[in-house]
């Protein structure tokens, strides 16, 4: 298979059709890279206003499914929140995510531990994998819906852009985070 040649007119026309039919899929992955990409770029801001938000109360109490109460300090996404709670070991730290659901709101711990950085940077790893995941699941999802639609076909060059696209967003979000560490802009 070569990947290296120009798609052909039905198979610009099957990628334009897939753009559509995907379109709110990739919209979700890209803001999800988008946001991660922030988080990561904002890193000692973000450790420095979680550290902040441990020495003034926002007054909202966060109960998570496991029966932990944790004090709201900085919202990461729409649906993440660093937070907080003293323990006997001394502050701990932790990513809840909210997720609405028809019944009631689901509250999960995503990781926890007592360096704020150290958390941060854990659920950053965390999120590109689920962003491989995604990658992966939104690719097998765009060639199943290419052989259905074009059953005597070869349109894996169409899925393969796909994947390319998802991929590449998914490598610049990584190289905020080797830029940051190795002190090196990009």
């Amino acid at each position: 298979m070569n990947n290296y040649r120009r798609p052909t007119a039905l198979e610009e026309s099957a990628n334009a059709e897939a753009m559509i039919v995907f379109a709110d899929q990739m919209a979700q992955f890209n803001a999800h890279c988008d946001a991660l990409r922030n988080i990561e770029r904002n890193l000692p801001m973000t450790v420095s206003d979680a550290l902040k938000a441990t020495q003034v109360s926002s007054g909202r109490v966060i109960p998570t499914d496991d029966g932990t109460e944790w004090q709201h300090g900085i919202n990461l996404t729409n649906v993440t929140s660093v937070c907080h709670c003293q323990t006997p070991a001394g502050l701990e730290f932790a990513v809840v995510e909210c997720l609405p659901m028809k019944s009631r709101e689901k509250k999960e711990v995503l990781n926890s531990g007592y360096d704020i950085r150290e958390v941060l940077q854990t659920f950053v790893r965390d999120q590109r994998q689920v962003l491989r995941m995604w990658k992966d699941d939104v690719t097998a999802q765009v060639k199943e819906h290419l052989a259905e639609k074009y059953p005597r076909e070869n349109m894996d060059i169409v899925a393969g852009s796909f994947e390319i696209k998802m991929g590449r967003a998914i490598s610049e979000t990584r190289a905020v985070t080797q830029s940051q560490s190795h002190g090196i802009r990009i």
